[in-house]
């Protein structure tokens, strides 16, 4: 967790943001009441739907362990893509061809280098299968091309749920589930400033470790920060009213109440964000205080009017007394552990202990909101300590 001094530091950061003599103006405030009781989801969690991600796994390269693209298809626009190359320690560095998304994912993430890339994509069939071409430009300026054709058809067997390894382990807790898959033929390759870089053998023979799926779903509790400004709160609780808070990028949440029954509320919670994405809550009022029971990330942005259906998403359901699960659409406890929460002070945290798969073992997740008057400062961090 963070230190003190940390915390200090970033409360810091954001006011100057916000308020600091040389920022512009903070956006206007509505007028209204601000209730005592506040309502902030604590966990820092994206969800996205891709329909292509490609991962060649090299064999020989002195730093690098793997490279990647996923690509989410855009109406009347060139795609979104986000490239990921892995080191060898398991560090992961993110690539993104959009300005905005990269800037905020930077901002929010402090600990994961993202960076922006104007890329190079092509998809297509050759004799029916699936190929693909990417071109980008590395942290370290190296030209670096993933060329795919696939070994055979993408297949179920083939796809399901992904174990990542160790990548990122000290800074995210991944849930990663493909549709189909197939593995690359040998004419594929993965070259960096001209040079071709060995792939490792695939479980499949004769075909290699460069793999190929659609329909690819990715949901993540990460490590970062977040500051929100509570701007307007309800005087009662009452389905249509809402909290509104402006965080320290400049983006505007609100929480609306759309249903309750008894002491649970569910809310809807939109952002003004391109990185932070709609999500639905539910909430129970437990002795004057809000207590979360769930977090389903849909993966849409915007201000959205309609809710889409259960279980659409990355579902997170939480239990102090049974633990916590997690699941994506119709895949149900996909993950699983422990799960705690602790109150002291102005500071609340929940403590994640995954159990089940063992690879989620070592991914502890911390995530904490401190509030100092209208404001709430978010810290996750995930990792064994």
């Amino acid at each position: 967790m963070r230190s003190y001094r940390d915390r200090f530091a970033f409360v810091a950061l954001v006011t100057f943001l916000l308020v600091g003599a040389n920022a512009p103006a903070a956006p206007p405030r509505p007028p209204g009441p601000i209730h005592p009781e506040s309502i902030v989801q604590p966990f820092l969690i994206t969800f996205d739907r891709h329909e292509v991600q490609v991962i060649a796994v090299l064999a020989n390269h002195p730093v690098y362990e793997a490279i990647e693209v996923m690509v989410t298809r855009r109406t009347g626009r060139p795609p979104l893509l986000r490239a990921i190359i892995t080191q060898l320690d398991g560090v992961q560095i993110d690539f993104i061809n959009d300005e905005e998304t990269a800037r905020e994912r930077a901002a929010v993430l402090i600990n994961r280098r993202t960076l922006y890339r104007p890329m190079q994509y092509e998809e297509g069939k050759r004799n029916g299968l699936p190929t693909m071409r990417l071109r980008f430009t590395s942290h370290e300026g190296e030209r670096i091309v993933l060329s795919f054709e696939a070994f055979s058809p993408t297949t179920p067997e083939q796809g399901g749920f992904i174990n990542p390894g160790n990548h990122s382990e000290d800074s995210s807790l991944p849930m990663m589930w493909a549709k189909t898959s197939a593995y690359a033929h040998p004419s594929s390759q993965v070259t960096v400033e001209g040079i071709a870089y060995q792939l490792r053998p695939a479980p499949q023979p004769g075909a290699l470790l460069f793999s190929y799926s659609e329909d690819f779903l990715i949901g993540v509790i990460r490590e970062g920060q977040l500051g929100l400004w509570l701007a307007w709160a309800p005087k009662r609780v009452a389905v249509g009213e809402r909290w509104l808070y402006w965080d320290n990028l400049r983006n505007l949440h609100q929480y609306e109440i759309i249903g309750i029954e008894g002491d649970v509320l569910t809310l809807h919670k939109t952002t003004t964000s391109s990185f932070l994405a709609e999500e639905i809550l539910t909430v129970q009022r437990v002795e004057g205080q809000f207590l979360l029971r769930s977090v389903r990330n849909t993966g849409r942005f915007g201000r959205r009017q309609d809710v889409p259906p259960a279980p659409q998403g990355f579902t997170l359901r939480l239990s102090t007394e049974e633990g916590f699960w997690l699941s994506t659409d119709e895949h149900e406890n996909l993950m699983t552990g422990t799960a705690s929460r602790q109150v002291s002070g102005n500071r609340t945290t929940w403590t994640l202990l995954p159990m089940d798969p063992p690879w989620t073992q070592s991914r502890t997740v911390r995530a904490s909101v401190t509030r100092y008057g209208p404001w709430h400062c978010i810290e996750n961090a995930v990792g064994e300590n």
